[in-house]
């Protein structure tokens, strides 16, 4: 069986009004003398994969929504990466047992409304919009590593491939749950990353599988920023808040400079009241970013928690006067409230404000 056909599935409700493009491909690999049919079988479903990203990638390009956005070729296809859905429909060995090749087709799926709602989302939470470029880019890396290892292979002798089969083995390994990541995010991402991950949108079920999935993609590879991202927020979902942390920490640990999980730690570290701690991770974004505005309500917010409602009112205004802020309606609201209940004025407005 397939890496990708054991994929799990995730029962998901598509819109009334959703636009499902529906891509298949077929992809035949040539076995060599030091080949196994198991990874000669995984590297025809990359291809086919492959293949099937660079037409979904031309059909979103065509799309009016996504013209307005204005978004690179690289960019597209890293949303795209992000949004497709693949199952394995057949798969073959043909040819003579001297030269034998393995033919898979697969049929791939992009829901347009997903799309839309992730791109959305991750302009607005551009540091979000790193992770997904960043494993995009991976892939694209790994898929060169990927080719090297194969001509290597083909070179070499029975008795001196095993070493290069394993690496192989590796990187189709890593390549395999970033997809499985990217499947994951893609159901469940923006639901758990915009708070509407209640009633009915998501299953316990789901989330449960979702952690079996995820779990598998940082043994494969702890590096995987954005596998420990999502655990991270279905362990908080949960109600698991100590699991978490220590999965943020963990990816922090790997990749210090990342502002999307010091961001996230931060959140949750002021709902669990250790604000000074929650303060320094938006700090740490402030510094990588420093107009990343979400940054900045936090950190407004964290002040006001503390009582420190002059602080508070100083950052919660620049939110206000940042010319993005209607995009954030929920921040926007929750900025003024908080601005009032210390007070103060929102801008244009003169009123005393408490000291803190």
């Amino acid at each position: 069986m397939s890496a990708l056909s054991c994929v799990l599935v995730f029962s998901c409700a598509a819109s009334a009004f959703a636009e499902v493009k529906v891509i298949e491909t077929e992809s035949t690999y040539l076995m060599g003398d030091n080949d196994s049919k198991v990874d000669a079988h995984r590297i025809a479903v990359q291809e086919a994969k492959r293949k099937a990203l660079e037409q979904a990638g031309t059909y979103v390009e065509s799309l009016t929504a996504v013209k307005d956005y204005r978004l690179t070729r690289d960019d597209i296809k890293a949303y795209t990466a992000g949004a497709l859905q693949t199952e394995v429909l057949s798969e073959q060995v043909r040819g003579t047992p001297e030269h034998q090749e393995i033919y898979v087709r697969t049929r791939c799926s992009i829901d347009t409304d997903v799309l839309k709602a992730q791109i959305e989302n991750y302009r607005k939470y551009n540091v979000l919009e790193d992770q997904l470029k960043a494993s995009y880019k991976e892939n694209e890396n790994l898929k060169k590593e990927r080719d090297r290892l194969v001509r290597q292979l083909a070179a070499q002798d029975k008795s001196n491939a095993g070493e290069t089969q394993k690496k192989l083995d590796s990187v189709l390994s890593r390549e395999e749950v970033n997809d499985d990541t990217n499947r994951v995010w893609a159901i469940l991402g923006n639901k758990l990353e915009t708070g509407e991950a209640t009633g009915s949108d998501v299953q316990q079920a789901d989330l449960d599988k979702a952690i079996i999935v995820l779990e598998n993609a940082v043994r494969v590879n702890p590096k995987n920023q954005r596998a420990h991202y999502l655990l991270s927020s279905i362990y908080q979902q949960n109600g698991n808040p100590t699991a978490a942390e220590n999965q943020l920490r963990t990816a922090i640990k790997s990749q210090p400079s990342n502002p999307a999980t010091h961001m996230k730690l931060g959140m949750l570290l002021r709902e669990d009241g250790r604000y000074q701690e929650a303060l320094k991770e938006f700090h740490f974004v402030e510094r990588l970013r420093p107009h990343y505005m979400p940054a900045v309500f936090f950190v407004g917010m964290t002040f006001k928690d503390m009582d420190k409602c002059g602080k508070a009112v100083q950052n919660l205004n620049r939110v206000l006067k940042d010319k993005r802020v209607d995009t954030y309606p929920r921040k926007k609201e929750a900025a003024g409230r908080a601005i009032e209940e210390c007070g103060g004025a929102r801008p244009g407005r003169q009123r005393h404000l408490k000291q803190g």
